[in-house]
């Protein structure tokens, strides 16, 4: 079981120190060095990180080929910082908590000094629940009552990590997790039909690649009728298809960025067994070709001024 701490003044050595992750990580800043001070601590898979940031702009992405799924936490004591992932848009400002399903291209701006904590989580039956059906992003206000209560418990918990031990830290974390989920549940609670979708979803995820994925095959595995998905994915505004669809062009969005393999590799690679047809949805959701992408991402990137490390967290 792992345990740790590293504590860091530099944005260098910030993201060497996250570097060992899955996911790659970009910053730019007008300033020499945008980041004030930084801890990053592990606790077997999960990371917690704090950091005192100045203004400053990046992109960020899970590693593809990584087989979990995971959620971003993102505690916001004091800041105010814009994320964009494909057609969402989450601002999050002074005491609120962002909720991040980590599995396309997000862009962020920090827009003033923020202090923050991020928390990196493997995705499981005990927290799918903190997103609703498919969705990419929640952002709580946490001002007041037990929204307040949870975010300056996690500030609490950050600075007493290192004094505390395994098991202290491994329980607290457990209760501090459990309660957040038993809170968003009682502000928007979620029905029977969200449930199956989200264990449709992370089921879809696994399998994005096999061009032989299908309804029945979904149906099957969560031990539920064809038509019972159906009315699922309908309830929460979506179709089974469209969903598959547009999940495969996220995928293959963020392989186009994080690699040099040709486009049609990537079409195979994320389940399209047709070039052109992969050409033609990818172009139809993102309103350019997947090279024109490519070309415009790594140009946003501008890699000459931006470090890049494998890195999830600090956005």
């Amino acid at each position: 079981m792992t345990h740790h701490c590293q504590r860091f003044s530099k944005a260098q050595d910030y993201s060497d120190g996250l570097a060992h992750l899955n996911f790659r990580y970009t910053i730019k800043s007008q300033q020499t060095d945008s980041l004030t001070t930084s801890h990053i601590h592990q606790l077997d898979n999960t990371v917690l990180t704090y950091s005192l940031v100045n203004r400053s702009q990046g992109i960020f992405t899970r590693v593809p080929d990584s087989s979990q799924d995971y959620l971003g936490l993102r505690f916001i004591r004091q800041g105010h910082e814009i994320h964009a992932s494909q057609n969402n848009r989450s601002v999050l400002t002074d005491y609120t908590i962002g909720i991040f399903d980590l599995n396309a291209i997000s862009t962020y701006d920090r827009l003033q000094p923020t202090e923050s904590i991020n928390l990196f989580i493997e995705k499981n039956g005990h927290n799918r629940n903190l997103l609703g059906p498919a969705a990419a992003s929640k952002i709580l206000d946490a001002s007041q009552g037990m929204g307040r209560f949870l975010l300056e418990s996690i500030f609490t918990f950050e600075e007493q990590f290192p004094t505390a031990s395994l098991e202290e830290n491994k329980l607290i974390l457990h209760h501090l997790i459990s309660l957040l989920g038993e809170w968003v549940l009682q502000s928007s609670p979620h029905s029977t039909d969200d449930q199956l979708v989200n264990q449709a979803a992370d089921y879809i995820r696994s399998y994005l690649w096999d061009t032989t994925l299908s309804i029945e095959r979904t149906a099957r595995f969560c031990q539920t009728s064809v038509r019972t998905l159906q009315k699922a994915f309908y309830l929460a505004d979506l179709s089974f298809s469209h969903y598959v669809k547009d999940a495969r062009l996220a995928l293959a969005a963020v392989k186009l960025f994080q690699t040099d393999q040709p486009a049609t590799s990537i079409a195979f690679q994320c389940g399209f067994n047709n070039s052109a047809y992969f050409s033609k949805c990818f172009k139809e959701k993102y309103r350019l070709s997947p090279l024109q992408y490519r070309k415009k991402v790594q140009k946003l990137l501008d890699i000459t001024e931006i470090s890049d490390y494998q890195c999830p967290l600090t956005h």
